[in-house]
């Protein structure tokens, strides 16, 4: 059965993609586990990731640790998706990641980011090699790494053994596939193919770019460093997009999509408001009128780490309130003031005399 949909109505050198895979929702779930409440807050209930973290246990969410060394490590696995000759289920994804040769698989899960495929060829090096050859090869891998991917913890992964690290992976995939996901896996399944199937018809209407902006809430692509993407609903990550950049596709796991025949209208307002009622994300928007700023920029401004610069512009994405644009591998946030407007309108209409609560 096909999972896949090429939109591209428009003459264009992008290509998107929609699929409705719960393998997708599955590792975004995992990965709002490991970091729900470290720097990040998703919208999901506090209480369902404690739920999440006591069915892992204490064994598995230390491998969750060891194998999250950076933010986009699990989600890799990903580029396993599209070479991948099963069913759509998680088990059948897990199954085969049983079957990928581990050193393929530790490159899977190291050097698939972007930002490391220019070190790619010294981590294969390095799981080809033993001894002093081996360790040079780490040093230049680690040295080629951004600090974003935090070097220290890749190379702690890339030296254990890969039969080993793939088979921590495959218990870690299966216990939380046994323990956690299996039980939402009916209820969120339908409403991702629901929401993938309203955002391909959406996708018919509008150019890939214009698409890809409004399905992440933002984010604005360089057409000459991406020429396919992938767009896929989750259910666990509002307000955040998890990408995953491997090589040739650029894959968007999106928040699912309010549905606008039953959807509250409130839940617009009521973004943003919370987007608003916060001092710090009032200064960001005020920073942002006089120029915009890449993450660390307006980390650096506000005096905070990273993480936590990422976490409020998130809320203000999600609220359509700044846009994100990408220029030479570098993603500047702009400020989109039209959201204020979009959002008071939603708010009139749904205050006028005789409206009823879904209108």
């Amino acid at each position: 059965m096909a999972r896949a949909i090429l939109l591209s109505p428009h003459p264009s050198a992008l290509h998107v993609r929609v699929e409705a895979c719960a393998v997708y929702d599955f590792l975004a779930a995992l990965f709002v586990v490991h970091r729900h409440g470290r720097g990040l807050a998703f919208d999901v209930a506090d209480a369902w990731v404690e739920r999440a973290r006591r069915g892992l246990g204490q064994r598995s969410l230390r491998d969750l640790d060891l194998l999250s060394c950076e933010r986009g490590t699990l989600l890799s696995l990903v580029a396993l998706l599209d070479r991948r000759a099963v069913d759509d289920t998680v088990a059948g994804f897990v199954g085969h990641v049983r079957e990928v040769p581990a050193d393929e698989l530790v490159l899977t899960l190291l050097a698939s980011a972007r930002a490391a495929r220019p070190v790619r060829q010294h981590l294969r090096e390095a799981l080809r090699t033993r001894g002093v050859a081996r360790e040079a090869a780490l040093a230049r891998f680690a040295a080629g790494l951004p600090q974003e991917l935090r070097p220290e913890a890749a190379v702690e992964l890339a030296r254990m053994d890969p039969q080993a690290v793939r088979d921590r992976l495959v218990r870690l995939l299966t216990r939380f596939h046994e323990r956690v996901y299996a039980g939402e896996e009916p209820r969120v399944l339908p409403l991702l193919r629901a929401d993938a199937e309203r955002k391909r018809r959406r996708a018919q209407h509008l150019s890939p770019q214009a698409f890809v902006e409004e399905a992440t809430g933002g984010h604005v692509l360089d057409p000459t460093q991406v020429t396919e993407v992938v767009v896929v609903p989750s259910y666990f990550v509002r307000p955040f997009n998890l990408i995953a950049d491997h090589v040739g596709v650029r894959t968007y796991v999106v928040p699912l999509g309010e549905d606008e025949s039953v959807g509250e209208p409130t839940e617009v307002v009521v973004r943003v408001a919370k987007a608003l009622g916060d001092e710090t994300r009032l200064r960001i928007l005020r920073m942002l009128m006089d120029r915009e700023m890449y993450t660390q920029q307006v980390a650096e401004a506000l005096g905070t780490s990273h993480v936590t610069a990422i976490h409020h512009l998130a809320a203000l994405r999600a609220a359509h309130l700044i846009r994100i644009v990408e220029r030479q591998n570098l993603k500047f946030y702009v400020l989109r003031p039209e959201g204020l407007q979009e959002a008071l309108g939603v708010l009139s209409r749904f205050l006028r005399p005789g409206a009823s609560p879904a209108s």
